[in-house]
């Protein structure tokens, strides 16, 4: 009976030793998956990252990159755009906003936070500007051409 058990648990430990690496593997994909989760931006010559919400909202606005955009300047704390159509929103409460936000207001105005706020609308979310503070500065209180796009380097 011993020896029974014995082997039992030799093969149970073998057989999940099996499964390590297929859960490695998954967490690879994760990670593969996430990674890819990004769209990038242009703002006069300076090319960031934007981490990207998992929403209706944002496969719809990916399904129209690439776009270049004139931003206009809004409280001295964002730049915002009009779109002439709608997207899918799911507006929000925020509690927090801050500098890099990427958030739709209503269903149609795209808008990037370049300095924190108090929250006084809902917002659906879009994203966050990865290293925001190196662009920050692109920004400044005047209007914007913004490039949004996938892939590298800039160029639509």
């Amino acid at each position: 009976m011993k020896r029974r058990v014995g082997t039992v648990i030799v093969l149970l430990s073998l057989g999940l030793s099996g499964c390590g690496p297929s859960v490695s593997v998954s967490t690879e994909v994760k990670q593969e998956i996430k990674e890819s989760d990004t769209m990038n931006i242009n703002v006069n010559g300076q090319v960031a990252s934007v981490q990207l919400e998992d929403n209706a909202t944002v496969k719809a606005i990916l399904a129209e990159m690439p776009f270049t955009i004139q931003m206009d300047d809004l409280h001295q704390n964002e730049k915002y755009y009009y779109f002439d159509k709608s997207f899918p929103a799911n507006p929000q409460p925020i509690q927090t906003i801050e500098a890099g936000d990427v958030l739709l207001y209503q269903n149609n105005c795209l808008v990037i936070f370049y300095q924190a706020a108090e929250p006084i609308v809902p917002y659906t979310r879009i994203g966050k500007i990865s290293r925001f503070q190196e662009i920050q500065a692109s920004f400044g209180n005047q209007s914007v051409s913004v490039q949004w796009y996938e892939g590298e380097g800039g160029q639509l």
